[in-house]
């Protein structure tokens, strides 16, 4: 029989099946970690005051936090969401949950140790689509009376904890549940997901998703889409890129300390999260898509780059690129001045204060994982320093002296105005 260990009851297993049978479970849980609908990592979650970013504050989608008592007001909403959903639809309730019972065992398989009810799945899926189909009327202006008592309580009363929850990586419904629902009734997903996307840079143009974007990919889920339409057209990595000396990592340069060796902040025109840096005759330029900062908008990007930590397979790579965004800018944010900087060149637009900006950055940038775009900005960065030395000097020179002129300019305007007024008082 071989060695065996007891496992908590009467029965004895062979401790080779064990090993063996565990294995099989693991790895079979591995193969499916891109599609699966994760636990918010441990090692992201003190970053996160009062779990603000992990736990939803109005709806529970799916298994994780079903039944908490402070989101039971959303379980009626739920209700009156699938019957507007239903009738919407043409079809009976009984006809769209029969559709949702033949994927119940493919859902059930996205989830960590988690019973998945059939109800459970039809109402959130139901309620989900509802709410986009009813928020897009809305910002629209053209607000459907029939569902008028679902647009009050989910779209107007909860404005940002809705789209704070929608968004979380632990409160996501796996696709195949919204998939079989939106083959009663088209919903725009793909406009909604535009929208929510624009969030992060209000001055960006909207890039319409091809009716057939779902064909050619097929999101785990609602956060997941999200993710890949901000950074899904990113072009293929530079080739010279691909050797990056690590041990440049902990070389990192704050806002101000680059403007000082001639490294101008610009904002990008690219919507994918961009990080590139030029380096040009007299001067370099380092370019980063533009970010909106809010209550929702931070808590997305803290769920992308959970969901990043969670999926992402190989390193380093570009499975980790709002990962190496966030660590950019964290790297920037030296000092308040820093952020300062970073607002004075439109680069991040924010209601957070300077402090709370740099407490959010560099509290999460201590623990995630980093991409090669990170990688390569650093190395670059390193590398100008290292080959113009000389012209980083004068740079800093001019860089430093000027804020001395100004000064002084300052202060000599204000001491011509102190004579003026003497000289007026004598004449008087």
């Amino acid at each position: 029989m071989g060695l065996a260990m007891d496992v908590g009851s009467k029965t004895l297993i062979p401790i080779q099946e064990l090993v063996r049978k565990t294995t099989e479970k693991l790895e079979a849980d591995f193969s499916k970690i891109s599609t699966k609908i994760h636990r918010f990592p441990r090692g992201l979650r003190f970053v996160c005051k009062h779990k603000r970013y992990i736990t939803p504050s109005f709806v529970a989608l799916g298994p994780y936090h079903h039944g908490s008592p402070e989101l039971q007001e959303a379980e009626e909403v739920k209700h009156v969401a699938a019957h507007y959903f239903c009738s919407k639809s043409g079809h009976s309730v009984e006809e769209v949950y029969g559709k949702v019972l033949t994927i119940v065992a493919e859902a059930r398989g996205c989830y960590t140790d988690d019973a998945v009810a059939p109800a459970m799945m039809f109402l959130d899926g139901c309620f989900l689509l509802h709410y986009m189909h009813d928020l897009l009327q809305y910002m629209h202006d053209f607000m459907c009376a029939e569902s008028a008592l679902f647009s009050n309580r989910a779209v107007l009363s909860t404005g940002p904890c809705m789209l704070r929850d929608i968004f979380m990586l632990e409160n996501q419904l796996p696709w195949s549940v919204l998939e079989v629902l939106m083959t009663f009734t088209d919903v725009p997903v793909c406009q909604f997901v535009v929208f929510m996307a624009c969030t992060f840079d209000a001055g960006s143009t909207l890039i319409r998703l091809p009716k057939n974007e779902l064909k050619r990919y097929r999101p785990p889920h609602l956060l997941g889409f999200l993710r890949y339409y901000l950074i899904g057209n990113i072009p293929p990595s530079d080739p010279s890129d691909d050797f990056v000396r690590v041990r440049h990592l902990g070389l990192a340069s704050s806002a101000i300390e680059l403007t000082e060796i001639g490294v101008k902040l610009t904002t990008s025109n690219k919507r994918w999260f961009d990080m590139s840096i030029q380096k040009g005759y007299l001067a370099g330029e380092l370019s980063l898509t533009p970010l909106f900062l809010n209550d929702y908008t931070a808590c997305w990007l803290v769920n992308m780059a959970a969901f990043e930590a969670c999926t992402s397979t190989d390193w380093p790579s570009d499975g980790y690129t709002i990962s190496s965004y966030i660590s950019l800018l964290a790297m920037l944010m030296d000092k308040e001045e820093d952020v300062h900087k970073l607002r004075a060149k439109h680069l991040v637009r924010s209601f957070f204060s300077n402090q709370e900006m740099l407490d959010l950055f560099k509290g999460l940038a201590c623990h995630l994982r980093l991409g090669r775009g990170y990688f390569v900005i650093l190395q670059k960065i390193e590398d100008y320093k290292r080959e113009r030395p000389a012209r980083i000097v004068v740079h800093k020179f001019f860089y430093n002296c000027f804020k001395i002129i100004v000064a002084l300019l300052s202060v000599a305007s204000v001491l011509v105005g102190i004579f003026k007024t003497l000289l007026s008082l004598k004449q008087n």
